[in-house]
This record gives structure tokens, C-alpha cells and sequence, in this order.
């Protein structure tokens, strides 16, 4: 297929054409099962080096321009039936590595999306470094709390980033440390826990 889109950004095997990434517009939202919008998409694609960030862009307002998909005030994309019919019609012409690779990365971005609405984090500099408030909120006492003190704002930036990505996994930990439920074995420089009790 003849390479007609800008490759800025763009990983060895993605997507070089504007048809195609036009079709992996519809696919990912026929693929994902809640809303999406424009700039969820436009970021997974150019994220994970699938097609140029403003090829996404155009390939949107093709889409909507074409009747495949319409957008609300908030920026939420929908496929009209025409989008599902084409997207249906024209999915098997995008690799397949392509098409499970963005569903994927659809699928963790709005799950952590979806945390981050239970979830808190704060910085605070301090003469010697940050403070990292990290916090899940359920109501109006937090379901679980926690302050770690790191040496720079890029530290901080990865235990927020760390604890976003999985806040279940370490409040369960942490209750289980606590409780005294879960087995610590140290091995030298490492320390296992095992969360299976």
C-alpha cells in the first residue's frame, strides 16, 4: 500500500498510510467497550509509534467529516453505524499486531483512567527532597494513605507513576505486611514477598 502519511514518530511497522489509520480509528473504538475521546485515542497511537500524531489527528476529522463517527462537546467519539459496517469491512487489512497492540494499550490507558479517579497523588518539595502523598479515596476517609519522602522531583514522578499503574496490588501488599499475612524472605540484597497466604 503506497505510504501517503507523515512517519514523525512513528515505529518500524506502523501505520504509513491515512486509510489505514482511519480504519484503526474505528477499530479501536468498535473494539473498546466504553467511551473514548479524541485525545485518548490520538495519544495511545502516537504512544505506542502505531501512526504520526496529527496523521491521528486528520484521520478524526476525516471520520466525522465521512459520517463514521461523531463527537460530543466533551470530545467522546462514537461510531455511527456506517463506521461499525466499514470497520467490519476493512479490519482485516490492518496487521494484526497492530490492531492487538492498540486495543491493549486502549484498554490499560482507560483502566488507569478509571483508578485514577479513586486515586490521589501529591508532591510537596521539601529542602531535601519530595514528599509523595499517594492515596486511594474511596469516601470521605481514605481507604489507604501513604507519605514517602524521595531525593528529586524524577523520583517522585516514578512512584506516582508506579502506583498509578497498580494501587490494588500495593494497598494489598501493605495489608498484608501489616497483618503479618504475607511470608518475607531475604535472600542478600533481596527481600521476597509472597501475597499467597
Amino acid at each position: 500500500m503506497e505510504h501517503d502519511a507523515f512517519t514523525n514518530g512513528v515505529a518500524p511497522g506502523g501505520l504509513l498510510n491515512s486509510r489505514e489509520i482511519r480504519v484503526l480509528v474505528c477499530y479501536m473504538l468498535n473494539s473498546v467497550n466504553e467511551p473514548m475521546d479524541r485525545q485518548t485515542i490520538v495519544e495511545i497511537v502516537f504512544s505506542e509509534g502505531i501512526a504520526n500524531f496529527f496523521e491521528t489527528e486528520a484521520a478524526i476529522e476525516e471520520l466525522a467529516q465521512l459520517g463514521n463517527l461523531t463527537e460530543d462537546e466533551n470530545g467522546v467519539l462514537e461510531l455511527t453505524p456506517i463506521g461499525k459496517e466499514a470497520c467490519e469491512t476493512l479490519m482485516n487489512r490492518l496487521p494484526f499486531t497492530i490492531r492487538t497492540r492498540a486495543v491493549e494499550a486502549a484498554v490499560k490507558l482507560m483502566a488507569r483512567k478509571r483508578r485514577a479517579k479513586d486515586t490521589c497523588v501529591e508532591f510537596e518539595q521539601l529542602e531535601t527532597g519530595v514528599a509523595v502523598t499517594c492515596s486511594i479515596d474511596r469516601s470521605e476517609h481514605p481507604m489507604m494513605s501513604f507519605t514517602l519522602v524521595v531525593a528529586d522531583r524524577e523520583q517522585a514522578e516514578l512512584v506516582r507513576e508506579r502506583f498509578l499503574d497498580d494501587p490494588v496490588t500495593i494497598y494489598r501488599l501493605m495489608v498484608s505486611l501489616l497483618s503479618g499475612e504475607a511470608s518475607v524472605r531475604k535472600f542478600d540484597n533481596r527481600t521476597v514477598i509472597d501475597l499467597s497466604m
